[in-house]
């Protein structure tokens, strides 16, 4: 990374008054706001400068009606893929909504029936729950095992939970909240479970831009057999884009396609926000050297807290996350209740962390710390967390 870069990104970013739910809403979350934010999943680096630029250009004219999903915009993002993932997609494969978690709404709605069982693997993100539950599915659960060589799937009870009748599975690559990012081979070995036992498998992809130490991501529609699959993506993470609402839903195969384009014409969610095309385009043909240098400055960031974890506080588990710029921080060898840590993160340390059980029971006595931020955070936050356990 060069110094103008690595500059631009570790200069203080205040975020306060911003709208931010990250830094503006720690007292509703958190009963105060004197904490170091580091954890809802969006970054305090400063966008691709491209990004901002065109967004300030198109806003100059004062018109912001109806707005299409633009030939070049579809385009921007297959080249993308293209030379950042070597996924060739054709532009017409991909359908504009409102945002990934929303994207796998709208699958569930349109690939399955209320009897049917929808497979997800925790601990993982929240609203893959409440996907099933508000749509009154059933929820099929194949935990992730967690073995000394990493987290891993049980492909033995994924199977049987397919064959039992799960009818979609909601796949998190790489994996939100434990880090992996999964093989060709392990990727390979469900797509051959999933079409042998009728299940539509919905990829969310949308941490696939972070993935480190030769970890290389394999897209879900890269893989023999992935046709009839739905992959979600979006610049989002990648960019810092959330609050501009603009994410797609990749299909290759026609007829699955015009089945959720139904589907999002039903919800009046199949046209693009106009300030996250623009943005989304403009990171997509602009951002190469960006994301290059957040990947980078995210690795150094996870390596220096997993040294100093492994140093300092070796009774929290921590391994460093092979994708995503989220690391999963395991407390109980502390010998507190999930509550006791939390009031201890909260009230000793001034931190925010995610809860753990937000991704499920198992989540119990885990935290998750977000990396996506200046240097300085980390260190004040590592040290804030050691200086609370040891005066206990």
């Amino acid at each position: 990374m060069n110094e103008t870069m690595r500059s631009y990104l570790d200069a203080p970013m205040d975020r306060h008054g911003t709208h931010c739910e990250k830094w503006d809403h720690l007292k509703h979350y958190f009963g105060r706001d004197d904490l170091i934010a580091m954890w809802v999943a969006d970054m305090d680096f400063p966008t691709v400068p491209q990004v901002r630029d065109a967004i300030i250009e198109r806003a100059k004219h004062a018109v912001y009606g109806y707005t299409d999903d633009g030939e070049n915009d579809r385009r921007a993002e297959a080249d993308w893929l293209l030379r950042r993932h070597g996924l060739a997609v054709d532009p017409d494969w991909i359908l504009y909504s409102p945002g990934v978690v929303d994207s796998i709404f709208f699958c569930v709605s349109a690939f399955t029936g209320p009897d049917d069982a929808i497979l997800i693997q925790p601990p993982v993100y929240g609203p893959f729950y409440r996907a099933a539950e508000l749509y009154g599915r059933k929820l099929a659960l194949n935990p992730l095992l967690n073995t000394p060589e990493g987290w891993r799937i049980d492909f033995d009870d994924l199977e049987q939970k397919f064959r039992d009748g799960a009818r979609m599975m909601i796949l998190c690559s790489p994996h939100n909240p434990v880090g992996r990012v999964w093989t060709r081979e392990e990727l390979e070995k469900v797509v051959a479970l999933a079409n042998a036992y009728g299940v539509m498998i919905v990829s969310d992809e949308i941490h696939a831009d972070f993935a480190f130490d030769g970890h290389g991501q394999v897209r879900l529609l890269a893989l023999e057999g992935a046709k009839k699959h739905v992959m979600l993506t979006s610049a989002t993470k990648s960019f810092n884009l959330a609050g501009l609402r603009q994410s797609s839903i990749v299909v290759a195969d026609p007829e699955v396609r015009e089945k959720l384009k139904k589907t999002l014409a039903m919800c009046h969610a199949d046209a693009p926000n106009i300030f996250g095309a623009i943005a989304q385009t403009a990171a997509y043909t602009h951002g190469d050297e960006w994301m290059d240098a957040v990947v980078e400055y995210v690795r150094e960031n996870r390596d220096y807290a997993v040294e100093f974890f492994h140093e300092k506080l070796p009774q929290i588990g921590c391994r460093p996350q092979e994708g995503t710029y989220l690391m999963w921080l395991d407390f109980n060898g502390l010998g507190m209740g999930h509550d006791e840590v939390k009031r201890m993160l909260v009230d000793e340390a001034r931190v925010a962390l995610n809860e753990g059980t937000f991704f499920g029971p198992a989540g119990r006595g885990w935290f998750r710390m977000n990396l996506a931020t200046q240097r300085r955070n980390v260190v004040r936050t590592l040290e804030h967390i050691h200086t609370a356990i040891r005066s206990r």
